[in-house]
């Protein structure tokens, strides 16, 4: 069952604002990235490339976290706390595809050596969600 979301909060999380992911990197330690993503389905979207330290990072710890800051009101956020729905390399290289149009507005170039069969879409269910500024 998918954690219920205000109106607000979901017209917000449709802007194209950055999220800043936290996974746990064994240990104690953590390790926090920008990503690119979607909400959909109740569910947050962000895709990677094989080999990455999140992508290991979700691999043995599916508990994660995000913030999303308003790009326009940095007083306006919402920060996510969820767990690791699923990994899928098969819609992969579309997911990158609707995530660099809605960010860039143009198809994902692949930057250096990176390639559609490296790509890895990680669905994340949201386990609480909480907001400030709405």
């Amino acid at each position: 069952m998918a954690t219920p979301v205000s109106e607000p909060v979901r017209k917000f999380l449709e802007k194209p604002n950055f999220a800043v992911l936290a996974t746990r990197s064994g240990g104690d330690g953590l390790q926090v990235t920008p990503v690119w993503f979607l909400y959909e389905g109740g569910e947050i979207v962000i895709n990677t490339s094989q080999g990455r330290v999140k992508l290991r990072n979700m691999q043995k710890n599916a508990d994660v976290a995000l913030a999303i800051v308003d790009r326009e009101n940095p007083y306006q956020y919402v920060q996510i706390r969820g767990k690791v729905a699923g990994f899928d390399t098969r819609s992969a290289a579309r997911d990158i595809d609707r995530l660099s149009q809605r960010y860039v507005g143009k198809p994902y170039g692949y930057p250096g050596g990176d390639a559609p069969d490296k790509r890895v879409t990680i669905r994340i269910a949201p386990t609480r969600i909480s907001a400030q500024g709405f």
